[in-house]
Formats: structure tokens, C-alpha cells, sequence
């Protein structure tokens, strides 16, 4: 009888520590329910796997099986809205990044990327700080690569920046991390422009090419660093999720 008795506690104990889990972490849990539920309830063949998928940017990657609300506003942006990379289309993104330059970064790139960073931590819809990554944690890599356009090339690549999403199962739910990079071609002296930093990372923030003028996303460089309102509304659907 004791040893029923001892069973019966450590179920009762279980049960307790199993609500107030799920009690303290409700809001969590709710709002990946409700989001995610379309794709949670389909069948395997119907999920969106873009296992070493590309954008039209070429630089935009997910990692293994990712689920995906396919009526997410990110995956319908028209005419007033910035297109939104693949990789971050239907999942859910927290605002929270950390930053880090890669060793050897020169002083000019460091300090047109950190404008950059500050021009998206102004809009209040994500907030980059300077840290380094921590497992499940958003986090942005900026640094300089060299990359020499043939000479009868008329366009150069200045820069190169994307998203490379991954998730996982925890015990707090489904979690959706993006590794960001954001890079300049140290090749070109005028890649190290404030435009060229902005669009970069825009791409590793989510944001894809655009054909809007106004916008800081356009393929060639317009010499924009101030967040359009197509650009800005795009990366509110990204990281400021409507949910009702």
C-alpha cells in the first residue's frame, strides 16, 4: 500500500508541476498554437520544407524542416509592401537580436554598419544590441568579403546579407532563430556607404529586393538610408505578428 500510495504522490506532484508549466508559460504556447496551427495539423507532405532553399536574393537559407503559416501577411506583400525574404516568410521572429563584427572588419565598414543598426533599432520594431550568439537567440554576424567584378561588368555587388532560419522543439515550444549576416565588398571602397549597410541589413533582417525607388531595398543602390513605409510595414509583418 505504501508503495501505491508513494506512486499515486509523485503522479499528483507530475500533474501539478505539468499545469503550472503550462500555466506559466500559456501565453507562449497560445500564441505558437494559434499561429502555427494550420501547419501543425497538416500532413508531413503538406509542410513547407526549404531545406538550403534561395530567394530571389541569393543569400537567404532555412535550416532543416520548418513550419510555416502560409497565410502569414510576410508570405502576401503587394505593391505597398517591401517583398519579404523566403526564409522568413510564416514564422514567428522575436525582435531581439544580438550583433558581433568578425575579427578583422575594418573601422569603416564597423562604423556604417553600426548606422545601419541604429537606423533599425530607431524604427522600435527590432532591437539589435552588440553581444555574442547564444543557442536560440537571434543573432546578426557583420563583416567585409572581397569579391572582384570582371571588368566588363557595368554593376557591382557592393554587399551581401541574409537570413539562415532553423527551429526546434523546446520545452517552451517551437523555437525559430535566425543567424543573420550582413557583409560589405571591401573590394569597392564604395561599398562602405551608409545605403549600402542599410540594404545589407535589411536582407539579413528579412527584407528582400524591391523595385520601389523610395525604398532602402532596391537591387541598385539609390543612395537611401531612411526606412521607406513599404519597408517599414514589411518588417512590422515580420516581427509584429497581428494575431486575433
Amino acid at each position: 500500500m505504501n508503495g501505491v500510495k508513494v506512486v499515486r504522490r509523485l503522479l499528483v506532484v507530475m500533474v501539478v508541476a505539468i499545469g503550472l508549466f503550462v500555466l506559466s508559460n500559456w501565453p507562449t504556447l497560445s500564441l505558437q498554437f494559434r499561429y502555427y496551427h494550420s501547419a501543425l495539423t497538416a500532413t508531413a507532405g503538406q509542410l513547407l520544407d526549404q531545406k538550403g532553399s534561395s530567394a530571389s536574393s541569393g543569400n537567404t537559407k532555412s535550416s532543416g524542416l520548418i513550419l510555416r503559416n502560409t497565410k502569414d501577411a510576410t508570405t502576401q506583400t503587394g505593391a505597398d509592401a517591401t517583398p519579404v525574404e523566403a526564409a522568413v516568410q510564416g514564422v514567428l521572429l522575436d525582435q531581439q537580436y544580438t550583433y558581433q563584427f568578425a575579427q578583422q572588419t575594418p573601422l569603416a565598414a564597423r562604423r556604417v554598419l553600426v548606422n545601419a543598426i541604429q537606423t533599425y533599432n530607431d524604427t522600435g520594431i527590432v532591437r539589435l544590441r552588440p553581444g555574442a550568439a547564444q543557442k536560440g537567440r537571434n543573432h546578426l554576424t557583420l563583416s567585409v568579403y572581397r569579391k572582384q567584378e570582371p571588368k566588363a561588368q557595368t554593376i557591382v555587388e557592393y554587399g551581401h546579407g541574409g537570413p539562415l532560419i532553423t527551429q526546434r522543439i523546446t520545452w517552451r515550444g517551437i523555437e525559430t532563430t535566425n543567424a543573420a549576416t550582413a557583409k560589405l565588398n571591401a573590394t569597392y571602397p564604395r561599398s562602405f556607404k551608409n545605403s549600402v549597410a542599410v540594404h545589407e541589413v535589411g536582407h539579413a533582417l528579412g527584407l528582400d529586393h524591391s523595385s520601389d525607388k523610395r525604398s532602402v531595398m532596391t537591387p541598385i543602390d539609390q543612395g537611401r538610408t531612411v526606412l521607406s513605409a513599404a519597408d517599414r510595414k514589411s518588417l512590422k509583418a515580420i516581427y509584429q505578428k497581428a494575431l486575433h
